[in-house]
């Protein structure tokens, strides 16, 4: 199957009724907004997956995320909205406590993924991270740039661009993916089980349970922060 029959299917199985009379290289932004097509709740979700070796895993790492939204997402649809992202709602279930502890499993993996790399610099840097802290919002526009936080979105970026597929035809669903929440992390997460080099440890699972709950994080002078969207 090539990218054009697979990014073909894809539109018949949602419904889309896209021109994929394009270059390969647009197929990608053709598809942007493709999982927002499920809400609430996934249903016809598997169509875009079972075509690939690896799309039941693949499958299963996207479902949480519209379980997370499918109430706000149907509320939204009584008033005929329709949401343009998932963003989860803060879930209640996780105290300070619970988040701190998200954050620095956060940490202790990204240790982990420098040491696979290589990356010894960035071990160092993830190795002053003590403490974690949570807070209501984070001002981006007046915090001080975060080195920590610029090297940990460019090993992981470099790494998801590098690294071999399993499955190439994934390619397709690029802007699919990062159109769930503009989160360019949060595709690593879910693409994980197509990177063919990757360490054992899953190591982004606590930044997506961090999402699932409604909450982001960063890294601001040698702290590890918790924050509400």
């Amino acid at each position: 199957m090539t990218n054009f029959e697979y990014a073909s299917r894809i539109n018949e199985a949602a419904g889309l009724d896209l021109s994929l009379d394009c270059k390969e290289i647009d197929l990608q932004d053709k598809l942007y907004g493709l999982f927002q097509c499920f809400m609430p709740d996934g249903a016809g979700a598997r169509a875009v997956f079972a075509p690939l070796q690896n799309g039941t895993e693949l499958q299963a790492r996207i479902m949480p995320i519209y379980a997370a939204t499918a109430q706000q997402t149907r509320e939204a649809f009584d008033q005929s909205m329709a949401p343009g992202y998932f963003c989860p709602p803060q879930d209640p279930k996780f105290n300070d406590e619970a988040l701190k502890s998200l954050a620095l499993a956060y940490v202790r993996n990204l240790k982990i993924f420098a040491e696979f790399l290589g990356k010894s610099e960035l071990l160092k840097m993830l190795e002053q991270i003590k403490s974690a802290r949570v807070q209501e919002g984070f001002d981006f526009a007046h915090s001080s740039k975060d080195e920590l936080a610029d090297a940990v979105y460019e090993a992981i970026t470099e790494w998801m661009i590098d690294t071999p597929k399993l499955n190439a035809k994934l390619w397709v669903l690029g802007e699919a993916y990062y159109s769930i929440n503009c989160d360019y992390l949060l595709p690593a997460y879910l693409q994980y089980p197509n990177y063919a080099q990757r360490p054992q440890e899953d190591f982004l699972k606590p930044y997506f349970e961090l999402y699932l709950a409604g909450r982001q994080i960063t890294f601001e002078r040698g702290e590890v922060v918790v924050f509400t969207h």
